[in-house]
């Protein structure tokens, strides 16, 4: 898709949707010379969408897939690009409740999330306090812009052209100025081993911003999250964090216990998006059996709930009949299916765990058949088709 930056150039971009109606909407905003493929930025925004937040991520103009020229923008025009890419997700879909920003896309985040005002919340990974230091990458190379007005530079692999406005730009930033009107929780999400941008920048940043804050170090990580897993628990983290200043969108009412809905979901041919009671999960098929194995198998959720039903009614027994030596109950449940006529069997195991006496065990055992599973299961389902 395409989404318009400040200055009208049309900027690539992919929004990543849940497989369900979404919660809320987020933006990321990439590193420095990156784009919205850069692993944080495309694993960060995946795994958020598979908690249930939307996320929009793009690419600066004049980079990656997006129209302009690079060495035309600066870091204020990011900022402006920032607000242009929430207003048309807010035209379009919903407005974001959640801006993340990566490096210098973070700050440019903090800087942006003052103009957007129908953000809950701002989160950072590894960005730096000051702007300007991005500046370090090419420190020695600044003397060549003064004299050349422009120098291009091998950046990630490719040629970048840096302007003396972007350099001027960056210099007139005093990140105070803004840190300091930042009305949103913010979470800092650091990695203590960063060689790119220092751990002091998160702490300098959360000593000047208000809180609600929260510092948390990204253990094991490099700057640009490249090595496996660490931009997923990025993510994770992000999304637990965020959930209480959330406004949830597209709310359903609770189902009865007694009642299940399935949808189909597009990440897989036989996946579903289930809701029962106040809860909601995934479900699919094994990939020997051509489905993706993104959620519980309805065969796995069959023997889970007559497990869990019987492990819950020996509980209840033990409690009413005040039976005081059980400590655990383990209940597996598995599928056989007999050599006579294919019919399907299901094999129970029951391990009482605790000082009891065979009396009691014997009294425990006895009531796992009077379990509302066992006794639909034992009894047999008689399915009435409803017409739409």
């Amino acid at each position: 898709m395409k989404v318009p930056s400040s200055q009208g150039l049309m900027m690539a971009a992919t929004l990543d949707l849940p497989d369900t109606d979404p919660i809320a909407y987020a933006m990321f905003a990439h590193c420095f010379t990156g784009s919205r493929f850069t692993p944080a930025a495309a694993r960060v925004s995946k795994t958020l969408a598979e908690s249930g937040v939307a996320c929009l991520r793009f690419d600066f103009p004049g980079l990656s897939q997006s129209e302009g020229d690079f060495s035309k923008t600066t870091f204020n025009s990011n900022v402006d690009d920032i607000v242009a890419a929430s207003q048309w997700l807010t035209e379009h879909y919903s407005a974001p409740q959640l801006l993340i920003g990566h490096s210098l896309g973070g700050a440019a985040s903090l800087k942006a999330a003052t103009k957007i005002s129908c953000l809950k919340a701002v989160a950072t990974i590894g960005a730096p306090f000051d702007p300007a230091h991005a500046v370090l990458h090419f420190a020695d190379r600044i003397c060549d812009v003064d004299d050349q007005g422009a120098v291009t530079l091998q950046l990630g692999g490719r040629d970048v052209t840096i302007s003396r406005e972007f350099l001027e730009d960056l210099a007139e930033v005093n990140p105070e100025d803004h840190l300091r009107r930042l009305r949103k929780p913010l979470l800092l999400l650091h990695s203590p081993t960063d060689q790119t941008v220092g751990v002091d920048n998160a702490q300098l940043i959360f000593r000047v911003t208000r809180y609600p804050k929260s510092l948390m170090t990204l253990d094991k990580a490099d700057h640009l999250l490249t090595k496996d897993g660490t931009a997923q628990r990025a993510a994770r983290i992000i999304a637990n964090w965020v959930e209480p200043y959330l406004v949830p969108e597209n709310v359903c009412e609770d189902l009865p216990e007694f009642v299940a809905e399935a949808s189909t979901i597009k990440a897989s041919k036989y996946g579903a998006a289930i809701r029962t009671g106040g809860h909601n999960f995934i479900t699919d098929r094994d990939k020997s059996q051509g489905g993706k194995n993104l959620g519980f198998t309805p065969t796995s959720l069959l023997v889970s709930a007559l497990a869990a039903a019987n492990s819950q009614t020996i509980k209840q027994a033990a409690i009413d009949n005040r039976i005081k030596g059980l400590d655990d109950v383990k209940v597996t449940i598995s599928q056989e299916q007999s050599a006579d006529h294919g019919q399907i069997k299901l094999r129970r195991k029951i391990s009482l765990i605790g000082n009891l006496s065979d009396a009691d065990s014997a009294s425990l055992r006895a009531a796992s058949n009077s379990c509302s599973i066992t006794q639909l299961l034992a009894q047999g389902i008689v399915i009435d088709d409803e017409v739409n």
